[in-house]
C-alpha cells in the first residue's frame, strides 16, 4: 500500500512539474483501475487489463473477445468456455454501443454476423441469456424476435439483433465475454 502511495505522489509531482502532462489524452479509468504506467515520461493511472490470454478487450469490468472465425452456435459457445468466457450477454445500451463500435472497426466490410449468447429454446419469442441474466435491454430489428432460437448481431442491419433458425450456420463470428 505504501508503494502505491509513493507512486501516486511521484505521479502527481511529475504531472505538476511537466507542462506536457496536461496535453496527454485522457484515459477512461474506472473502479477496476489499478496500477500506473509511464507514458511520454509521465507516470499516469493505468486502465485495467484483461490478463492471462491475448486478444481480450477490457470494458467496464468485463473482458471481450471478438472473433471472425465462422463457427456454428454451439461450437462458438464451447470455444468461449475453453478460454474462460461465454457467448456474450448484452445488458445495457452502453455495452451494446461498445460492442458495435469494436465490430465496426474490426469488421467494416466483410459481412460477418456475430453470435451472442441469447437463446429461445421454446421458440416462444421470449429469448433469454444463457448466463441467466434478465434480457431487459434489447436491440432487435423490426419483426424480431421471430421465434427462431439463436441470437446474433446482423452485419447488414448495423449489428442490430435478429435470430436464426440454423445453429449450424457457419457464416457467423462470435463475441465472448468474461469478468475482468
Amino acid at each position: 500500500m505504501l508503494g502505491y502511495l509513493v507512486l501516486a505522489t511521484v505521479c502527481l509531482a511529475s504531472a505538476l512539474a511537466d507542462p506536457m502532462a496536461n496535453k496527454l489524452r485522457p484515459r477512461q479509468l474506472d473502479e477496476f483501475s489499478t496500477g500506473f504506467m509511464k507514458e511520454d515520461g509521465v507516470l499516469r493511472g493505468a486502465a485495467p487489463e484483461c490478463r492471462d490470454q491475448l486478444g481480450w478487450v477490457y470494458h467496464k469490468g468485463n473482458c471481450y473477445m471478438f472473433t471472425s472465425y465462422h463457427e456454428p452456435f454451439l461450437r462458438a459457445e464451447e470455444l468461449c468456455n475453453e478460454v474462460g468466457g461465454y457467448l456474450a450477454d448484452v445488458l445495457t445500451q452502453e455495452e451494446n454501443d461498445f460492442i458495435k463500435s469494436v465490430l465496426n472497426v474490426i469488421n467494416p466490410k466483410d459481412g460477418t454476423d456475430y453470435w451472442l449468447g441469447g437463446l429461445d429454446n421454446n421458440r416462444d419469442k421470449e429469448l433469454r441469456w444463457m448466463t441467466g441474466e434478465e434480457m431487459a435491454f434489447t436491440n432487435f430489428i423490426n419483426g424480431e424476435p421471430a421465434g427462431n432460437p439463436y441470437l446474433h448481431m446482423n452485419f447488414d442491419k448495423g449489428f442490430s439483433w435478429d435470430t436464426k433458425d440454423d445453429a449450424n450456420d457457419k457464416d457467423n463470428g462470435f463475441v465472448c465475454k468474461r469478468k475482468a
